[in-house]
């Protein structure tokens, strides 16, 4: 199966994002979904979530909750790297051929500190529209200005530039804009852009996912395949092939 056949077969056509939405992207380098998730859904995404930090024993001694690669985990987070909507402005932003590094869990507890600006890839700025990696953050609960809320510099995808420039990237930036979104909202970022997280002062944990991809063949982003053997005889066709690497993932 080709990836142009699975994603046709997952639902993805050239009107699931409207002209607006996909302007926006390209704009501001980011774009939020609101919606994508109802509260029953969301409620199961933080239960399956939760049970995997227990399980791995993360978020003990201090630290906070996370996990790596839970499409191998449960089959709850399946919706992650398979909603229509989501795909289509991923494939969008990559112009196309995407691949999946798979699903990944870390809230933002009480307490936690503003990021740095930064960008999610280790190669040289790609020149506009060759992007190279794109980020979808599944909002499971609430994003405030209290609890943390991610935190983008618009368009600064289109500079050239990391915040390496900066004298100081965990310090307030002039131009930085807040996300703010109800728990279900799913918010793609092209992960050039400057992002990060606020501090969490609202005395409760943030919950979100992310489900992080990249274009294929990428030089940058070899990576080793980020589906088990478990999760690809569990998947469809349409969904392995998003991930498209030979060889199963291991711990």
């Amino acid at each position: 199966m080709t990836l142009p056949e699975a994603l046709k077969a997952l639902g993805v056509r050239p009107d699931t994002l409207s002209a607006a939405e996909k302007a926006h992207l390209d704009r501001e380098g980011y774009l939020p979904l609101p919606g994508i998730l109802d509260p029953p859904q969301t409620a199961a995404l933080i239960a399956a979530a939760e049970a995997v930090y227990a399980k791995e024993g993360t978020g003990r001694e201090g630290g906070p909750a996370e996990s790596s690669y839970m499409q191998n985990k449960s089959a709850g987070f399946d919706i992650c790297f398979t909603h229509p909507r989501v795909l289509a402005a991923v494939c969008h932003l990559l112009d196309g051929p995407i691949k999946s590094f798979g699903v990944h869990g870390r809230p933002h507890p009480p307490g936690s500190e503003r990021q740095k600006l930064h960008v999610d890839y280790n190669g040289p700025p790609p020149e506009p529209g060759r992007w190279a990696v794109g980020n979808s953050i599944w909002m499971l609960s609430d994003f405030t200005e209290a609890n943390g809320a991610t935190r983008v510099i618009p368009g600064t995808h289109l500079r050239g530039q990391t915040p390496d420039v900066l004298e100081d990237p965990a310090a307030p930036h002039p131009e930085e804009r807040l996300v703010p979104g109800e728990a279900g909202t799913v918010v793609v970022i092209n992960s050039h852009m400057w992002h990060g997280t606020t501090r969490n002062d609202s005395g409760e944990a943030r919950h979100s996912l992310t489900s992080f991809f990249c274009r294929r063949g990428d030089p940058h982003m070899v990576f080793s395949s980020a589906l088990s053997r478990e999760a690809a005889a569990r998947l469809s066709p349409e969904a392995r092939c998003l991930f498209a690497d030979p060889e199963p993932w291991t711990a």
